[in-house]
């Protein structure tokens, strides 16, 4: 498909073979299985009474369709489940052929967690492959204050850090459960309560530049973690067709917005009610973001129950819907956004992950198992 909407849990598996996706037309879920042997992230071989748990995260994708892994791997005592070690790795990963690599470790990598990290490509020319890539990850420091960027750079192969200040609103704390966008040359941090900063993680002097919500949509404030965790499951922002675009959901309505990019300021796109769902109005809850549309700003992916649903906007109807699977979380139960938008252009067929380290890659595509899913329900 064009485009997926992927499980942000990436699937673990015993599998000899290496990495594999199984992609499916949205509103369908695809997803992506790493093997833990492609990790390779254990240094000590099995023990006797230990027990090793492998756990991976989708985190981000670029806007040329790469992904962004992070995984851990604990070891534990197999008669009481004592951790002994625990180690993070993070991976920039192709999902059509299967490649992975590795990024090499920052100080203080194996206690961090992978939260605010996100992956932004550059290309050959207006629809080329990456020629380069950067992911970065950000932190507050000094109580919200500032914040700490460490980014990585796939030329240099090397991590820096930059303290910068923050751009907040006075006494306000950024919270990073919203994924990290690609757009514009700059990676996006979100904040649902009340909009987002930018940065150009390529920059010889990085500056975060804020962007707010429409009015209506700000928060006065601060949310706690609980709070912020329900509200970012009706409200979202992505990129759909060159364009930053935020949705939300209330008991009434489902809106969309696009940025100007010159004012920085929001439009109203559409706004529907959400009785166009089946039991739109009646549901028990209000229907979920569940994606925002990459390619169409019409269009927009919600999930009501266990079941995921494509609305075309512009048109008030609903057009498509299909059942999650049923060893899937639906997004009511996720701790975080349970799907990740990432296009999937024609050249991530032949195109290896540009850079100077390949600590992990498939040997060829050939060893890659890429299922293509087109059968769904509706």
């Amino acid at each position: 498909p064009p485009w997926a909407m992927m499980y942000r849990v990436s699937q673990g598996s015993n599998s000899t073979e290496s990495v594999s996706s199984s992609l499916a037309p949205p509103p369908s879920v695809s997803f992506v299985s790493v093997p833990s042997h492609a990790l390779d992230i254990d240094p000590f071989p099995p023990q006797p009474k230990c027990v090793s748990l492998f756990r991976g995260l989708v985190l981000a994708a670029s806007g040329h369709g790469l992904l962004l892994l992070d995984t851990h791997m604990s070891r534990l005592q197999a008669h009481d489940l004592k951790l002994l070690y625990r180690r993070f790795a993070r991976f920039v990963c192709n999902p059509v052929t299967g490649q992975l690599l590795r990024l090499p470790d920052f100080d203080g990598a194996e206690k961090t967690l992978t939260d605010g990290m996100g992956l932004l490509t550059q290309a050959y020319g207006a629809s080329g492959p990456p020629k380069r890539y950067a992911a970065a990850q950000l932190t507050e420091v000094d109580g919200g204050q500032r914040f700490l960027l460490r980014r990585f750079s796939s030329e240099t192969g090397d991590w820096d850090e930059r303290v910068l200040p923050s751009p907040m609103p006075p006494r306000r704390r950024m919270h990073m459960v919203h994924e990290v966008l690609d757009y514009g040359g700059r990676l996006w941090w979100v904040d649902v309560s009340w909009g987002a900063i930018c940065v150009d993680p390529f920059s010889d002097r990085p500056e975060l530049c804020p962007v707010e919500l429409p009015a209506h949509s700000m928060l006065p404030d601060q949310l706690d973690e609980n709070e912020m965790r329900q509200l970012i499951k009706h409200r979202h922002m992505g990129v759909s067709a060159g364009r930053l675009l935020y949705a939300e959901v209330d008991p009434l309505h489902i809106r969309s917005f696009t940025l100007d990019d010159d004012s920085r300021r929001w439009t109203l796109q559409h706004q529907v009610s959400v009785d166009l769902l089946p039991n739109g109005g009646n549901a028990k809850e209000m229907p979920l973001v569940a994606a925002v549309d990459p390619l169409d700003t019409n269009l927009l992916h919600l999930n009501v129950d266990r079941v995921n649903f494509s609305i075309d906007m512009s048109r008030k109807r609903m057009i498509e819907s299909t059942a999650i699977p049923t060893d899937m979380s639906p997004p009511s139960e996720s701790a975080t956004t349970s799907y990740l938008p990432c296009v999937l252009p024609s050249f991530l067929r032949s195109s290896p992950i540009p850079g100077k380290k390949s600590v992990t890659k498939n040997k060829t595509l050939a060893d890659v198992l890429v299922r293509l899913d087109r059968h769904h329900a509706k």
